[in-house]
């Protein structure tokens, strides 16, 4: 069984789309199709469900088969970064799965880590932190930058880097120009724009406005931190946010960030990986890398 072919299998999975897939391997798309079509082939059975040549979705079987080939080319890819990792230089392609929240984070995430093995290559994907389980769980991605302490499925790990805290950015006639704090029930009544409800965040926002008592007035909901900047910036909302978006944007002319307490919330977000021991080394770096991240928006504290 050529491992290759089946690389090709995943990235028709990955990009829904034939053409997509090749030029994801970097390949003629006669030479996928073929490529698959050698595997279907070698299984006796059909693997892809086609239309006039157009990808419709994978068979039952084909499923079955990329399920498992995801986790033989992620063994494959253990193995080789295994060998060369005594010899201290990486290489291969790192996929982080990473919540919205974090995504201040990105660029020193990357940064650190290009520092330590200049040779790996890092994709950062915006997800849920549904997604970002089970993209690890099926080998779509290497490791998550999502909420820890909480239950996850047992064949994930968590580890823990900082804790989140919250503020409110709004125009200064909405917030003042002098206070520095404000409570979670003083934000309730404030005209919000906060992050949309399949986001973990907007669950965690919503349950500190719960545990102050309060029902947050709501005026629109966005699907990331620069869509909720975005309505801050016309002086009509105020957002809800993690400090460290606001320490990412800096001091922004007009525009006050007040820290929310009473209750003073925080959230621990921190790496998720598959639970393997050892770790394939790619993950295992990312985890020392950033514990040497520094502590960013002053509240978030690095853990070791």
């Amino acid at each position: 069984m050529n491992l290759r072919h089946l690389g090709y299998l995943v990235a028709l999975a990955d990009e829904r789309n034939f053409h997509k897939a090749a030029r994801a391997s970097h390949i003629a798309q006669p030479t996928l199709s073929a490529a698959l079509r050698r595997l279907e082939e070698e299984f006796g059975i059909p693997l892809v469900r086609r239309s006039n040549q157009r990808f419709e979705g994978f068979t039952d079987e084909g499923l079955r088969v990329l399920e498992v080939a995801r986790r033989m080319l992620a063994d494959a890819a253990t193995l080789k970064q295994s060998i060369r990792a005594p010899w201290g230089r990486l290489t291969g392609h790192l996929r982080i799965g990473i919540i919205p929240t974090a995504e201040p984070l990105a660029g020193q995430i990357t940064a650190i880590f290009h520092a330590r093995q200049p040779d790996v290559t890092i994709t950062l994907l915006s997800k849920t932190s549904r997604e970002i389980e089970r993209g690890i769980a099926e080998h779509a991605l290497e490791a998550g930058i999502t909420y820890v302490g909480r239950a996850v499925p047992a064949q994930l790990q968590q580890h823990p880097l900082y804790q989140e805290g919250y503020v409110v950015m709004g125009s200064e006639e909405l917030l003042g120009q002098t206070r520095t704090r404000i409570s979670w029930q003083e934000a309730a009544a404030l005209p919000l724009v906060l992050l949309n409800r399949e986001m973990q965040n907007r669950r965690l926002v919503g349950e500190a406005f719960r545990k102050a008592g309060a029902e947050p007035k709501v005026m629109a909901e966005s699907s990331t931190l620069v869509g909720i900047f975005s309505h801050v910036r016309q002086g009509m909302w105020c957002g809800v946010v993690p400090n460290t978006f606001a320490a990412l944007l800096g001091p922004v002319g007009g525009i006050r960030v007040l820290t929310l307490a009473e209750p003073n919330t925080q959230h621990a977000v921190g790496i998720l990986t598959l639970a393997r021991k050892p770790l394939p080394p790619l993950a295992q770096v990312l985890i020392e890398v950033l514990r040497e991240l520094p502590a960013i928006g002053g509240k978030a504290r690095l853990r070791g």
